[in-house]
């Protein structure tokens, strides 16, 4: 059974957050189709793979297993026209309380953007609620389908993304 649970978000992001619905209050948010246009614009530099870990304790795999999966997302703006998403994604398979769990999985990926235009903290946040799991969930996906293997555990796939 799959239970996906997020992670509060960082300081920094929810700061982030903060002053964008201050500047809200002055300014109209950025509308579907402007990000949209937008986004035509904008390119994807690359994804990487930054840190990674896996952890297991044989002792504790059983039956029935539950799945914990937490994500969180920072980004930054490096220029005008450039910045740098971190997604983070951790995984917990436990019978019972996280303590005792029989795996733990995290991976954090690094993707970088470019755009024609200056990258604005609105495109961001929408970018970053919407559009970034949907590129770096495949990759965690693959990730914890290999390792699972490579560690000797029961074969498990993720889900696919349905929010």
């Amino acid at each position: 059974m799959l239970q996906g649970r997020y992670a509060p978000m960082s300081i920094q992001r929810q700061r982030k957050k903060e002053a964008i619905l201050a500047k809200k209050e002055t300014k109209p948010s950025m509308t579907p189709a402007n990000y949209r246009e937008f986004l035509r614009q904008v390119e994807l530099e690359t994804i990487f793979l930054d840190t990674c870990s896996v952890k297991t304790k044989r002792d504790n795999i059983g039956s029935n297993m539950k799945l914990d999966i937490r994500r969180n997302v920072d980004y930054k703006i490096e220029e005008e026209t450039s910045a740098v998403i971190t997604s983070s994604y951790d995984l917990t398979a436990t019978k019972t309380t996280k303590k005792n769990f029989a795996l733990k999985v995290t991976c954090v990926y690094r993707v970088l953007l470019s755009s024609k235009r200056p990258i604005t903290d609105e495109f961001m946040e929408i970018f970053t609620n919407v559009n970034i799991q949907m590129n770096t969930w495949p990759y965690f996906r693959e990730f914890v389908q290999s390792m699972i293997q490579r560690v000797g555990f029961p074969p498990l796939t993720l889900p696919f993304l349905k929010q």
